[in-house]
């Protein structure tokens, strides 16, 4: 195996683990597939990946960087976050409070709304979430073996990073939607939007106490 394939194999390693690791994404892709449906749950998965795509390019072209070194911006990053989850969660709260949740969509039909309305929250999720950009800042130049270019090898970690949370998010988006025959129900709708709502509220409070 060539030799500068091997620092591939462990940064796919190590962010193998992290995307396995549930977090707001997750909970949303599995709430989106059970409670929703699949067009939604796969336009979010592509508004995950975009996200990370838009984080990995910044970081090549340094302006995780920026980020990172200026409080200011990263501060800003981290409140933006919190209120997108607070928000969400709170939509989420409302359905709860309702008589009969709301379904957006049929399990099986395709429309662009659905899609797109899946997409941005995505990719919002993760663009407003300034620690994936720390990550990448962080791991990217620990895995980039000497005398390569450093642009070429980070889109080369990028593609890495997006192929397999786009493999890990679709496989749920399969479980979930799989899970909704016996789980779409109003009762079952109304626990999973108030544990869902719940997670988003702790990863923003915890933002929001990030010193």
């Amino acid at each position: 195996m060539p030799q500068f394939l091997l620092p591939v194999l462990a940064f796919a390693t190590t962010w193998g683990i992290l995307v396995l690791t549930p977090g707001t994404e997750t909970a949303l892709v599995i709430r989106l597939g059970i409670s929703v449906g699949r067009t939604t749950a796969t336009g979010a998965v592509l508004g995950i990946a975009t996200g990370l795509t838009l984080w990995g390019f910044g970081t090549a072209f340094g302006l995780s960087a920026l980020i990172s070194t200026s409080r200011p911006l990263f501060l800003g990053l981290e409140w933006a976050c919190a209120g997108y989850l607070l928000y969400l969660a709170v939509r989420l709260f409302i359905n709860v409070l309702k008589a009969h949740p709301r379904q957006a969509e049929a399990h099986g039909g395709y429309t662009p709304q659905a899609f797109w309305s899946g997409f941005q929250r995505g990719a919002l999720t993760t663009v407003l979430n300034p620690l994936v950009g720390v990550f990448d800042l962080t791991a990217f130049p620990q895995f980039i073996p000497p005398g390569v270019s450093v642009l070429s090898y980070s889109f080369l970690l990028l593609i890495v990073q997006v192929i397999l949370t786009l493999l890990w998010y679709f496989t749920l988006v399969i479980m979930a939607v799989s899970l909704s025959r016996f789980l779409a129900r109003p009762a079952i709708i109304r626990m999973l939007d108030t544990l869902t709502g719940l997670v988003f509220v702790f990863f923003a409070v915890r933002l929001l106490l990030n010193p």
